[in-house]
């Protein structure tokens, strides 16, 4: 007989394990077709950016190759768009056209517009050929050019003497006489003069010539390295001692204060070795061979027949009233340290000026900043200001530019632990158009490759198209 028995099931763990597994399969399949994609995905994002990065290679390399065929000099610079803005030279008249008391002295006189340097070339000359007539068998030579202390042959403007006679080293310092606004009198101050007193055998020359250029002609005399001799505190050392004669306090009258300093010369141990009239004929010849790059683009131009120190001032007021126009909502104050010029809110602004000039020596334009006091290892800890604002003050107008603190700058030699570093941009080498070189400085300036910025431009020339408003 047979005995129907109720079929044993499955076993309850193999169904949950088989359950498992096929979860499993549908995951992992799920998982692999996942991967697929992203990667799929991954593929064509690194094909695209592989194609965008080839495509913008060749289009760089036809850019290139573009500018190449234009010259290496438009392939140097990367220079970025400039906005900045202009204003109108009317909105600050007062300040283009000052006249300090020595520029209306002098207006209209032999000399008085050319540059400081070519004036004292003539002078230079001038005072040479009194020299010779003086000392008719004496044999006279060049200055040595000798080197700086950093081993770089000496520059014409920066010899120790300027000719020797006989073996005596003689140097001549040149000097007008000037109204004094600080301290209400006329005054000559002669520069830089190297004196060793207590070692005479160290000293730079044997022999100092003084001539003082006034309105009344040029009077030359032997110093007698006392007379009128002030140290320069701690930069002494560097630039050397001044030699100041002043004419009284509080006259105004130059003729007055001229005879007075004359009478100061004439009473001490210096000796009046001759005079030289403004209208002399040698004087005339001078300043008609006489190369002037410089003052014939300035011809007529604002500011320009003013001293350096004098313009300086004029267009540091103008950046003033400049950067006071482009942050209406800061207040512009006085500064409370020598160490910056003003303060723009709590920002403390430092503002340099310079003018683009012909350099002989190194046969093109440039322009340089001076005197600056960057932070310097073992000098400077830090800078004393927040932002430096640049003037360049060309023949086509100012230029207004915000300096990044690290763009062109260089140290000044022995000058630098107590005057600062200098900011100088060249244009190319032997190109004589002023044009053409502002343009290559200003695309050093406005270049991506530093953090310069330009930030206003004050025309000087009437520009094509422009009504005289504010753009």
């Amino acid at each position: 007989m047979f005995s129907l028995s109720r079929t044993e099931p499955w076993p309850r763990n193999n169904i949950i394990n088989n359950k498992n597994k096929n979860k499993n399969n549908i995951n992992n399949n799920n998982h692999k077709n996942t991967n697929r994609s992203a990667h799929s995905v991954i593929r064509l994002r690194l094909y695209k950016v592989a194609s965008l990065l080839a495509a913008c290679f060749l289009f760089r390399t036809g850019l290139v190759l573009q500018r190449a065929a234009s010259g290496p000099a438009s392939v140097s610079l990367q220079v970025h768009p400039v906005a900045f803005k202009v204003f109108a030279p009317s909105r600050f008249k007062e300040i283009l056209d000052y006249r300090t008391v020595t520029a209306k002295t002098y207006q209209g006189l032999p000399l008085a517009d050319l540059s400081s340097a070519s004036r004292f070339s003539i002078r230079e000359s001038l005072v040479r050929g009194l020299d010779e007539k003086l000392h008719p068998g004496s044999v006279f030579q060049d200055a040595e050019r000798g080197q700086c202390v950093n081993g770089a042959i000496r520059s014409r403007g920066n010899l120790q003497y300027n000719w020797q006679r006989d073996g005596i080293r003689v140097q001549l310092k040149s000097a007008q006489i000037t109204w004094n606004k600080a301290n209400r009198r006329w005054l000559v101050q002669f520069t830089n003069v190297k004196l060793k007193e207590d070692d005479a055998a160290e000293s730079e020359f044997d022999e100092l010539l003084v001539a003082l250029y006034t309105p009344r002609g040029i009077f030359i005399y032997r110093h007698d390295l006392k007379h009128g001799l002030s140290t320069r505190g701690i930069s002494t050392a560097v630039r050397g001692s001044d030699i100041y004669v002043c004419g009284p306090c509080g006259e105004t009258n130059w003729p007055v204060a001229l005879d007075v300093i004359l009478e100061k010369l004439e009473a001490s141990a210096c000796q009046r070795l001759g005079y030289i009239s403004l209208n002399d004929e040698l004087l005339s010849e001078l300043v008609a061979v006489r190369p002037q790059t410089t003052w014939q683009v300035y011809k007529d131009l604002p500011l320009a027949d003013l001293s350096s120190k004098a313009r300086g001032d004029r267009l540091k007021a103008l950046v003033r009233a400049v950067d006071s126009l482009l942050h209406p909502a800061c207040i512009i104050k006085d500064a409370d340290s020598d160490a910056f010029d003003w303060l723009r809110g709590g920002a403390r602004i430092k503002c340099k000026s310079a003018q683009l000039c012909w350099s002989r020596s190194g046969k093109c334009w440039r322009t340089y900043f001076v005197d600056i006091k960057f932070q310097a290892f073992g000098i400077r800890e830090m800078v004393a200001f927040d932002e430096l604002l640049l003037a360049l003050y060309t023949p086509r107008g100012l230029f207004i530019h915000r300096h990044d603190l690290e763009f062109a700058v260089s140290t000044q030699g022995v000058l630098t632990a107590t005057s600062g570093h200098r900011v100088e941009i060249r244009g190319p080498t032997g190109e004589q158009n002023w044009q053409v070189a502002l343009e290559a400085i200003m695309n050093k300036l406005d270049a991506e490759s530093n953090g310069c910025k330009r930030l206003a431009f004050v025309p000087l020339r009437r520009l094509k198209g422009w009504d005289g408003g504010d753009e």
